[in-house]
């Protein structure tokens, strides 16, 4: 069996209403030369069953059925058995729109080791609502600043392609633990070792929101739920001594999911001292600019001052 050009993993947990329709999303691309491998992350739904039945008549198809670990373990599983030269991720709720590898390849050369596109959430609970999101663009500390602030496409490990030996030689892996926001702390690792990155604004993925989506399930009580990632882009901070090139991302890292959780009143409140000493460590007031001094200075004297932060 040949090398593939693309091997895209597709994690599945009690998917079996929706994966057919993932499946049938990726047998269609325009451009063929890709993998499927299928991760049963432990259903006691007919998941596993229909992907067995699935793989039987797609020779580009696997399944790797394993113990319930969770969506970073089951992106790991595949990530480690991946043959091709990138590799993508989709989700078992979720579709390719036709022309997406062909798109995504198109942005790759021998330097680029992450191509992103742009996808739609379509809110099926809102009448079919859909929001386009597209990726921010720039420098590394662009690139980290939107993920930290979650105001673009980059948060996600869909809708994009990662050169394989970029991620397997440098150990770039789904963090395990992380129920909400895993997707920001890998995509962190990987553009810290990416060589360079293109972005487009052409859609080619859809992600399907309403139900029992793992995003719509993400949104309850998120700040707890969100303190792994916090705590995880904490350490990310230190290891890379971005204290003082970050601070105001960090910031918003808290606010925002703090503000999606209370309010805006509510999360100034829980912006407790303990959240202002992790996010001030190691930071050089002197080298911010005037702005991100004044907010430095009151956080420390006064924390519920959050409220005032845009």
């Amino acid at each position: 069996m040949g090398t593939p050009e693309i091997s895209l993993v597709l994690p599945c947990y009690q998917n079996g209403a929706t994966l057919e329709r993932t499946v049938r999303s990726i047998r269609a691309q325009t451009f063929a030369d890709w993998e499927l491998i299928a991760v049963d992350d432990g259903s006691t739904d007919d998941t596993g069953a229909r992907l067995d039945a699935l793989a039987k008549d797609e020779p580009r198809m696997r399944v790797l059925h394993q113990q319930n670990g969770g969506v970073s373990a089951a992106r790991n599983a595949g990530i480690a058995c991946a043959r091709g030269r990138w590799i993508g991720f989709v989700d078992a709720d979720d579709h390719l729109l036709p022309g997406a590898l062909r798109a995504l390849l198109a942005l790759t050369d021998e330097q680029t080791d992450i191509a992103c596109g742009a996808y739609i959430m379509r809110h099926g609970e809102d009448g079919g609502r859909e929001e386009l999101s597209v990726c921010a663009e720039g420098d590394r500390i662009a690139i980290y600043e939107s993920l930290l602030r979650g105001d673009s496409a980059l948060n996600s490990m869909c809708a994009r392609l990662y050169r394989a030996d970029m991620l397997k030689e440098n150990r770039v892996e789904a963090p395990l633990g992380v129920k909400v926001g895993e997707d920001v702390l890998f995509n962190l690792d990987a553009f810290a070792c990416a060589r360079s990155w293109r972005m487009s604004r052409e859609v080619v993925y859809i992600y399907e929101l309403g139900g029992d989506s793992a995003m719509m399930r993400a949104r309850s009580d998120r700040y707890a739920r969100s303190l792994p990632m916090l705590e995880g882009i904490g350490r990310f901070i230190d290891r890379h001594h971005l204290e003082t090139a970050l601070f105001r991302a960090h910031i918003d890292a808290y606010l925002r999911v703090l503000r999606a959780d209370r309010g805006r009143l509510r999360a100034a409140l829980g912006f407790d001292r303990s959240v202002v000493r992790r996010i001030t460590k190691g930071v050089s007031p002197r080298a911010l600019c005037a702005k991100q001094r004044l907010y430095y200075a009151a956080l420390r004297l006064l924390p519920p001052l959050s409220f005032f932060l845009p």
